[in-house]
């Protein structure tokens, strides 16, 4: 879950360790609006978190014997798709515009594989990314023919298999 809040304080977390990226640090961090996990950084001076400053971050829960602690990330608040003063993402169902570009993208690779003139292959580009970003409350409805537009339905051959 990713939110925003001012860093209220930074502690070490003890001995530095050696994990599967190198040495680690590791930080306790607190934020005004109650949450605090810790940080790992490979920077014994890390400066994504502090002390005032407002900071946009990954809230992660881990389980461990039963308990749940917190891990936070920093993140790039431009990527970020929060409100400020601890609100958190957006609901589910919406999505960034960095995400429906990534959306997008896939939905034309899928869409050029199948074929198709360039406008066959942008019009269903277009069904692919809107089904996956859930637009359109008739596409349950839709023919597998509206779907595949320019493409030939299969046809069984002889021994009733489609291929």
């Amino acid at each position: 879950m990713t939110k925003t809040s001012i860093v209220k304080d930074i502690k070490s977390a003890g001995e530095p360790y050696n994990g599967q990226y190198g040495t680690l640090y590791g930080f306790y961090v607190t934020f005004e609006n109650g949450d605090n996990g810790k940080y790992n950084s490979k920077d014994p001076n890390q400066n994504k978190f502090e002390v005032g400053q407002e900071a946009t971050y990954d809230y992660i829960p881990r389980e461990y014997n039963g308990k749940t602690y917190y891990t936070v990330k920093p993140v790039n608040p431009q990527y970020a798709n929060v409100a400020p003063s601890g609100s958190t993402s957006a609901p589910s169902g919406t999505h960034t515009s960095k995400d429906e570009s990534i959306i997008r993208q896939t939905a034309l690779k899928a869409a050029a594989e199948i074929g198709g003139t360039p406008q066959v292959v942008i019009a269903n580009a277009q069904l692919f990314a809107d089904w996956v970003m859930k637009k359109g409350a008739a596409q349950a409805t839709t023919t597998h023919q509206q779907h595949f537009q320019g493409r030939e339905e299969p046809q069984p051959v002889a021994d009733g298999l489609p291929f």
